[in-house]
């Protein structure tokens, strides 16, 4: 670990411009939106002052000067996920992509088909899977979790059968933060002839993706989740998946030809991007992929596991708090959730808003997985390059004075 990291995040604070106008604010709900470093901000900025144009739309410099700016991001995010750039697609979101997998996929559906889901996944790659077997008569069916840990149950891979024609699984929990084996995953769906769908919204600030070694068929991940601005999504799509997949939005800039009876798709990934792309958005993601790999090479990923590991120690020795799960390992990203069963979640985090501490209490949008847990909603405190150890101990003051407040009060 390097001396920025050593130093506590100090480093890395002092890149973005929140800090500056606020810098006793205490930002621990980066699993829902990452703060944005000045330099993606400037890439940004810079496309609307200087490259503003419709890329792939025209023959004049500056649009073929966006068209090149967003191609050159398309290699850069492939590169970085470990595809190739004709098996990445740009959408809205990680949602967007959810939706138009689940509305596109044409598979010879039969009733009583089988989407095999994890009692960990966010609304947006559940409710998707629903309407589609609504539609079909399918069954949903789930790998469940271990209640201590949070990891698959022993037996997950007997919930992966015959009758199984697609799992949509993903890589991270974005309310315990564990990491799902996703390759153990594929692999076992690729031997009974079933997709792979990967959600990595949660997993790609924190996680190295490679999808080769993933061995899915698609995966998706926003932006915003990594340091980037929001309305962008990436979507890895294997050449094989893009065969079985019909774009659901139709549009500009995916045809090739449009009579009064007809149309006829572009060939490759850009039949799926119907309409003008957010290209300053795609090139600010490329941008924050730059920044992300830099933080990572001067030490990020080691400094946040311990960072998170002496929160979750300090949040452990209250007894008031209970963690969810209540074990954890190194397999989980820098995010922990808790409950109390004295003082409500969303007493607990207005509470800490009040004291300019932002964290996140609900169901997370997961709300299958907290049935599980049979709660209705947890705190969530998730940790990204720019927080520290005072921020982990102020956190842990204020809450003992939560407590201690809401305790009396009854």
């Amino acid at each position: 670990m390097t001396d920025a990291y050593v130093a506590g995040g100090k480093a890395a604070r002092e890149q973005f411009a929140l800090w500056r106008s606020q810098p006793q604010f205490v930002y621990l709900d980066s699993a829902a939106s990452c703060q944005v470093p000045e330099t993606v901000l400037q890439a940004y900025l810079d496309y609307y002052q200087h490259g503003h144009a419709n890329a792939h739309r025209g023959s004049y410099p500056l649009a073929q000067q966006a068209t090149a700016q967003l191609e050159q991001a398309r290699q850069e995010l492939a590169n970085w996920i470990g595809a190739q750039a004709n098996e990445v697609a740009f959408t809205a979101g990680a949602t967007h992509s959810l939706n138009m997998l689940a509305q596109g996929l044409q598979l010879d559906w039969q009733a009583g088909d089988e989407i095999v889901l994890s009692r960990a996944e966010h609304h947006s790659n559940f409710l998707p899977w629903l309407r589609l077997a609504e539609k079909h008569g399918l069954t949903i069916r789930w790998l469940d979790l271990d209640p201590c840990t949070g990891n698959l149950a022993a037996d997950w891979q007997d919930v992966v059968t015959e009758r199984c024609k697609l799992v949509a699984v993903t890589l991270a929990s974005n309310v315990t933060g564990q990491v799902l084996p996703v390759a153990e995953i594929a692999k076992r769906a690729r031997a009974q002839g079933a997709l792979t769908i990967v959600d990595a919204a949660q997993a790609v600030g924190s996680l190295t993706l490679d999808v080769v070694a993933l061995g899915c068929d698609a995966l998706t991940f926003s932006a915003h989740k990594m340091y980037g601005v929001t309305g962008c999504g990436v979507l890895y799509l294997t050449t094989q998946l893009q065969a079985q997949l019909e774009p659901w939005l139709v549009g500009g800039g995916m045809v090739t030809e449009v009579t009064e009876a007809s149309s006829q798709w572009v060939s490759g990934v850009q039949q799926f991007e119907a309409g003008t792309p957010n290209t300053a958005a795609i090139i600010a993601c490329a941008a924050a992929a730059r920044w992300l790999n830099e933080q990572r090479e001067a030490g990020l990923s080691c400094y946040l596991q311990r960072l998170t590991h002496n929160l979750r120690e300090q949040l452990s020795q209250r007894q008031w708090l209970q963690l969810v799960p209540p074990q954890s390992d190194s397999t989980s990203l820098p995010l922990i959730s808790f409950f109390s069963s004295e003082v409500h979640a969303f007493d607990l985090a207005s509470y800490l808003a009040e004291h300019s501490i932002a964290v996140r209490a609900g169901s997370h949008c997961a709300q299958p997985l907290l049935q599980f847990w049979q709660h209705t909603a947890v705190v969530r405190v998730s940790l990204a390059a720019y927080n520290t150890a005072a921020d982990c101990e102020r956190l842990c003051a204020v809450l003992d004075e939560a407590y201690q407040l809401f305790t009396e009060a009854e």
